[in-house]
């Protein structure tokens, strides 16, 4: 078949359905681009394209003020969907977009404004279509002010001429940008994403959360005008969010944080992310107290889409002042005062997770950190650490005290040897060097050294699976292992 044959046959399809799918295949970022390279297919392409409004509802200020204008015209009544794009030097400035956009803002159904750190911008010109007119159509608001710029604003700003949001508003992102929440009456989102926004109230959020039972994903970035309330979350009717997947909260004030996640109820959430420096707080009485403990436990349903090792507690310090610990599609990345610090967080984990915690064994995931990893490793009962890794470069460069309790017997004062359950090992290499040191290790650890006395005792062989992994790989080195461990899967991945 020829390519003319098969121009023939497409076009055999309804109108309706070929234009559907010609549409289908136009970028919302370069739409200008795509329309020619459609149109240059054939002549009844080409006319489609020219008379029918769908083709031009997609408007983005990166095809130049020439199809903007054009666009406009061509859409006619239908719906538009404007973007000005993040990156700079365009040939139209964001006044001069929004300004051509604004006497057509009853047609607006989607709005993502970037605003660029090298273009400053007057307010008050710049969006005065969204200041003093309401848009009635409007399904997505998307503002974002570069972290960079320079720009500031009057003072807080007030969309639509203080009217209320259209209830056709599902999806608002704001950041930087100080927007009056409390006129907006914001109801039926599905998506909020609030990133340094000023002007936001834990109330005020906590009325528009209410207002938006069928809200996906919520983000909360650095808001300073979020903070605890009065009453407290237990005197507070939770908040039933029954579809939301998705949440973050980053750098929020610790209380509000609280009252927030102890007030909400996310049954089918797949992922949390939250951020936090507790160094300087008793985070078990300010922050991760009973009350959020809900949030480790999700509908079984849901287990199998969160990560490959569902019920798996992964830890890792990093540096000298942080942690991220995960599980069941919770992510928390904190700031710590150290390894007491991280122990009394696993401490609010297994309590959490209340009968469940001795089936969710914890990965130690050892990065470059001055931290004493063995006293991390000294998770509160019930949990216990089964898997260790170490990445590349490191072994051969932690901290002595690492070694010295890994391949030393312990005192008969002390509770035992650490990691004295470890089923699964995996190490790093980049060099030689850190291989016999592994070797060193495993034979002082589980060797079973004479001893003048014959009572030193040997750490329990708990050990399922080595697994070895970088360069270089050595001829020998899992045989060398296996002749300390026995019958333990040794392997390079």
């Amino acid at each position: 078949m020829d390519a003319s044959a098969g121009i023939n046959h497409i076009n055999g399809l309804p109108m309706e359905l070929l234009c559907n799918i010609l549409w289908l295949a136009n970028s919302p970022w370069r739409p200008q681009r795509d329309l020619c390279r459609l149109s240059l297919v054939c002549r009844l392409w080409w006319e489609w394209i020219e008379s029918s409004a769908l083709f031009w509802t997609y408007i983005s200020a990166e095809d130049g003020p020439t199809y903007v204008s054009r666009a406009l015209e061509k859409s006619k009544d239908a719906p538009i969907n404007l973007h000005y794009p993040k990156r700079g030097s365009l040939d139209m400035t964001l006044e001069a977009f929004l300004v051509e956009a604004g006497p057509h803002i009853a047609r607006w159904r989607s709005l993502a404004a970037a605003i660029h750190p090298s273009s400053p911008v007057s307010w008050e010109s710049t969006f005065a279509a969204l200041t003093t007119t309401p848009a009635p159509s409007l399904k997505t608001l998307d503002l974002r002010l570069s972290d960079r710029s320079r720009w500031t604003s009057p003072g807080i700003i007030v969309l639509f001429g203080g009217a209320p949001a259209a209830p056709s508003l599902e999806n608002l992102y704001l950041k930087r940008i100080p927007v009056a929440i409390e006129p907006l009456r914001l109801s039926g989102l599905t998506s909020l994403t609030l990133t340094r926004v000023v002007t936001i109230s834990t109330l005020e959020l906590f009325e528009i959360l209410r207002a938006s039972p069928g809200l996906e994903t919520l983000r909360l970035e650095e808001n300073t005008g979020l903070a605890a309330v009065e009453p407290r979350p237990s005197a507070v009717e939770p908040i039933e969010l029954p579809k939301l997947r998705y949440l973050t909260v980053q750098l929020i004030d610790h209380g509000a944080a609280n009252c927030l996640l102890s007030t909400i109820r996310i049954p089918n959430r797949r992922h949390i992310s939250f951020c936090a420096n507790i160094s300087s707080i008793n985070a078990r009485s300010v922050l991760f107290t009973p009350s959020i403990s809900h949030l480790l436990h999700v509908q079984p349903t849901v287990v199998p889409a969160l990560d490959s090792e569902p019920w798996n507690i992964k830890v890792e310090p990093v540096d000298d002042d942080a942690c991220r610990i995960e599980l069941r599609g919770v992510v928390l990345d904190l700031g710590v005062a150290g390894e007491d610090q991280i122990q009394d967080i696993l401490g609010w984990v297994a309590e959490g997770l209340g009968s469940e915690a001795p089936e969710c064994p914890v990965h130690l995931k050892v990065a470059w950190s001055t931290m004493d990893i063995a006293r991390v490793a000294a998770v509160p009962a019930p949990l216990v650490v089964r898997h260790l890794s170490i990445y590349e470069n490191l072994f051969g460069r932690l901290p002595d005290s690492f070694y010295v309790a890994m391949s030393q017997p312990p005192e008969s004062t002390s509770s035992g040897w650490p990691l004295a359950q470890l089923e699964c090992l995996s190490v790093g290499f980049n060099t030689m060097d850190p291989q016999r040191e592994l070797i060193a290790l495993l034979q002082s650890r589980y060797g079973n050294p004479a001893s003048p006395s014959g009572t030193e005792p040997r750490c329990p062989t708990s050990l399922r699976s080595v697994e070895l992994r970088g360069q270089p790989i050595t001829e020998g080195l899992v045989d060398e292992i296996k002749g300390i461990l026995g019958e333990v899967n040794v392997f390079w991945a």
